[in-house]
Parts: structure tokens; C-alpha cells; sequence
């Protein structure tokens, strides 16, 4: 029954206990306003006087990953909650919770909410919204709780096997580890210790953890350099959500980095959105974190064609250094800033994202075709590619 069914009826009652006199219509009708009063009182309290409390066991993830937020709802105010109902609302695609519970006088609930991240970016947990009612359901209303908590998600990233730097003659560009007799600035690890090794060679530190004689091992030549170039140019892009070339390209780059990263390579990155993102070259789990959270943010809108943004950050790049580009750009212009980059001792390959398989635009032969005459090495990548197998399979021309 409504409140407004109730309150109507209590004018009837009292209009008879007034008509007749009667003095059991005047107890009832007291009845029926206490009733009244005191729902609506309790119904209001239900919802106030509760905190909310957030906390989330990992505020970074990857698409893909299922993040784990824990919820206490605890209760203030000395009133029992017969029913509540609990909304979450949030920015994470697909991210929606509700529960309904009760809490008595002064205690709290928790329980465990689990979110598939399905999209990059940073997101909101929160707010949320708490649905109260008096034990009778006569009145109900609701309080927003205004505690929210972020989670950055980072790109996606598929697995590369066999891929190397697109030019197989750099100088410094392979890693080779020597022995006992060679030594440089450059430890690539640790090794169990052979008779002949040098003393000086010891690792006391990986010896004491270990229990045995550990040595150091040296990179003979230091690893190449690797820049990244991601096209965020927003008048190339095509398609649209996960099946567009702004998301294929960032996954793309953040594979890539997380593949030669993985080899012991400095890794930098630069692409031209909304902002300019650079990432100085570095080595390390630490750099790859760097670059996932840039790639996490970054949207194609950019005004910057790729082949001002080689022109402007080529200089970045040294001698004997690898620069990939990543681009669904059919501008003939970049190729040339590509040869430019390795006339100056600086190898070049280029992934272009077809656009013509994404949306309205044109095929990409011409623009491969320049890639051949510059002789910049490319890998060609359509809608739908595996592109694990696709960027495994290496480079052409």
C-alpha cells in the first residue's frame, strides 16, 4: 500500500470518528498517523547516515583484466535498515552494480564487486547511489554517496615472437653477451661462476642470495635505440570503437614496446594528439609502464600530419638508432622523412593500418610502393588481422 492509499485513508477514519464519535475511529486514526509519521521519518534516515568505503585491490589494469573493487557499506546512524537498495554507476564501459541488503543498528556489509576492463582509458568507480524504504514500503528515498575511486586502464598488447628491428645490419644493433675476457659498462646479468672467471667479475650481491659463486655477464656492444612513431593524426583515422585504426595503432605501439623492451632495448615513443606525448628512450619494466600509460590516454586528435611530426622529433633519434612508425596515414610525404632518418644512419620500418579496411578511404599499394622505392622495409595490417601472427611474420621489402 502507498502512502498516499494510507493518508487517504486516515482522512476517511478521521472524518468518521468525527461524524460518529466513536472512539475506536479516534484510537485508529491516531494509529494511521503515527504510522505515517514514523515511516516517513524512518525512511528518510534509512538512506543517511551511511559511508560508503571503496577500495580497490589494483587501480591499474589491462583490457582484458578483471579488477576487483571491495565495498563496506557501514551504517552511523543508530537505525535498522530493512531494505536498501545499493546502485553503482561509473565511466567504465559495461560497469554497472546493484544489490539490495539490510543493516541492523549500527552495523555494516561488505562484499566483492568484479568489473571485465574492456576498453583503455582512465575511469571512475562511483558515485552510487543508496535506495531506502520504511518496514511498511509506504515512503522511499534515495541519498548519492559521492566516493569514487580511478582505474587507468592500459592497451591491450598480443604476443611477438621472431620480430626484430627493421634492418637486420645496425651497429650495436644485436645484443651479444661476452665472456670472462670482455668486459664493458654495459651488465646484460648474472651467470654461475667457471673456473677462470676473473675475481673482479663476482656479483657478491646474487652470490649471497644464491649460495653460490655468481658472475656478471657484459653486452659487448650496447642495444640499438628503438623510437616509436604512432600516427594520432585525427583526418586519417577510420573506423570506429575497438575496430578502428586509433585502436589498432595503440595496440600496435604498446606491443611493440613491450616486445623490445622485453629484448633489453631503450625504448622511447612520440605521437602527436590532442598534446605532444614524448617518452625519452629508456630500458626496463619501469619504461614500459611509462609508455602504457601514455598509450592508456592518448586520442587521435591530432592536427600534426606523421610527416611533420619525423620532421620536428627526428632529431631525437641518434645515429645508429631504429625509428618505427605506426600510421594509417597514405600521405606520400612520410616515406621520404623515413629515407631522410636512414640516409643519416638511422633504420626505418613503417606499419601501416590499411584505412581501406576500416572505413571510406583509399588502398594502400601506392603508398607501399613508395615504402619500396625509399627502401623502408613495412608490415601491412588490415581489420581483423591476428596481429600477433602479422608483426611475428616480419617485415617486407
Amino acid at each position: 500500500m502507498s502512502a498516499l492509499k494510507v493518508l487517504i485513508l486516515t482522512i476517511v477514519v478521521a472524518s468518521l470518528a468525527v461524524i460518529s464519535g466513536q472512539s475506536v475511529l479516534f484510537h485508529l486514526t491516531d494509529v494511521l498517523v503515527a504510522t505515517l509519521a514514523l515511516s516517513a521519518v524512518w525512511c528518510w534516515l534509512t538512506p543517511r547516515g551511511l559511508r560508503v568505503e571503496r577500495t580497490l585491490r589494483q587501480d591499474r589494469a589491462q583490457v582484458g583484466d578483471e579488477i576487483e573493487q571491495r565495498l563496506q557499506l557501514r551504517a552511523r546512524l543508530p537505525v535498522p535498515r530493512v531494505w536498501i537498495e545499493f546502485v553503482d554507476s561509473g565511466t567504465l564501459p559495461g560497469y554497472r552494480a546493484g544489490r539490495v541488503l539490510g543493516i541492523g543498528l549500527g552495523g555494516s556489509r561488505t562484499w566483492l564487486l568484479r568489473a571485465t576492463c574492456r576498453r583503455r582509458g582512465l575511469y571512475q568507480l562511483g558515485p552510487a547511489r543508496i535506495h531506502g524504504t520504511d518496514p511498511f514500503g509506504l515512503f522511499h528515498s534515495t541519498h548519492r554517496d559521492s566516493s569514487v575511486r580511478s582505474v587507468l586502464v592500459y592497451p591491450a598488447t598480443v604476443e611477438l615472437s621472431g620480430l626484430a628491428l627493421p634492418a637486420g645490419h645496425l651497429v650495436g644493433g644485436d645484443r651479444r653477451r661476452g665472456g670472462w675476457h670482455q668486459t664493458t659498462s654495459h651488465v646484460s646479468g648474472v651467470r654461475d661462476y667457471h673456473p677462470g672467471d676473473p675475481v673482479h667479475h663476482i656479483h657478491w650481491r646474487s652470490t649471497a642470495h644464491a649460495g653460490r659463486m655468481m658472475v656478471k655477464e657484459f653486452d659487448v656492444e650496447p642495444v640499438a635505440d628503438l623510437w616509436l612513431f604512432l600516427d594520432a593524426e585525427q583526418s586519417v583515422q577510420r573506423g570506429e570503437g575497438d575496430d578502428s585504426t586509433e585502436e589498432y595503432g595503440v595496440t600496435v605501439a604498446a606491443s611493440l614496446a613491450r616486445h623490445f623492451l622485453g629484448e633489453g632495448r631503450a625504448v622511447g615513443m612520440v605521437a602527436v594528439g590532442r598534446q605532444r606525448v614524448v617518452v625519452p628512450t629508456d630500458r626496463g619494466q619501469r619504461q614500459l609502464i611509462k609508455i602504457l600509460e601514455e598509450l592508456a590516454m592518448i586520442r587521435a586528435s591530432g592536427d600534426e600530419p606523421i610527416a611533420e611530426t619525423l620532421a620536428s622529433e627526428g632529431d631525437r633519434c641518434t645515429r645508429n638508432a631504429a625509428v618505427i612508425v605506426v600510421t594509417p596515414s597514405l600521405d606520400e610525404r612520410w616515406p621520404a622523412s623515413l629515407r631522410a632518418l636512414r640516409d643519416r644512419g638511422i633504420a626505418s620500418g613503417a606499419i601501416v593500418l590499411e584505412p581501406s579496411t576500416f572505413g571510406d578511404a583509399p588502398g594502400s599499394l601506392l603508398l607501399v610502393g613508395a615504402l619500396a622505392a625509399c627502401s623502408v622495409p613495412s608490415i601491412l595490417i588490415k581489420r581483423g588481422d591476428d596481429l600477433s601472427r602479422t608483426l611475428s611474420d616480419g617485415w617486407r621489402g
